[in-house]
């Protein structure tokens, strides 16, 4: 996504990737790319997150209530746990803000009509959690929030 940003100092590929015409065409099989990898892992991706929400909340509630050798298992395992969550969705959101980026590089050119209507027409790439919302850095903080939140109240319960 990075070389096909205009405006950049270096390029490690090819000038011809920059060409209006060849633009257009990879940010098309990137749109491609991006929907087939959502209808693979559309119900892989949600699934995952919610799972390793619940289980790092158990973690570290294991981890604060329990002693031993649980508790450092426990510490490791919500460490691990939320470190995943953390980079994968903060790369998938990433990915969201690169894809506009580059979109606003080429429509601030206006070269012609038909790369400037191309530009406007087209969305980033996005990840999409399910039907209803998709991946941003918004998301990866509520999703922390959900974790502290969550753990605040079993502890709170007990």
């Amino acid at each position: 996504m990075d070389e096909l940003e205009l405006g950049r100092e270096t390029y490690t590929t090819n000038d011809d990737l920059r060409t209006p015409s060849n633009f257009m065409k990879f940010y098309r099989e990137l749109q491609i790319l991006n929907g087939n990898y959502m209808n693979t892992f559309a119900i892989i991706l949600p699934a995952s997150q919610w799972l390793y929400v619940i289980l790092s909340v158990y973690y570290i509630y294991g981890f604060i209530k329990l002693s031993g050798s649980i508790s450092f298992f426990s510490f490791a395992a919500a460490t691990n746990l939320v470190t995943v969550l953390v980079v994968l969705f903060t790369a998938l959101a990433k990915l969201e803000v690169r894809s506009r980026e580059v979109l606003l590089s080429w429509g601030c050119q206006g070269q012609s009509q038909i790369l400037n209507r191309f530009v406007r027409s087209s969305k980033s790439i996005r990840s999409y959690i399910g039907t209803f919302y998709f991946v941003d850095h918004a998301m990866v903080l509520t999703m922390l929030q959900f974790i502290a939140e969550s753990t605040v109240d079993l502890l709170v319960i007990d």
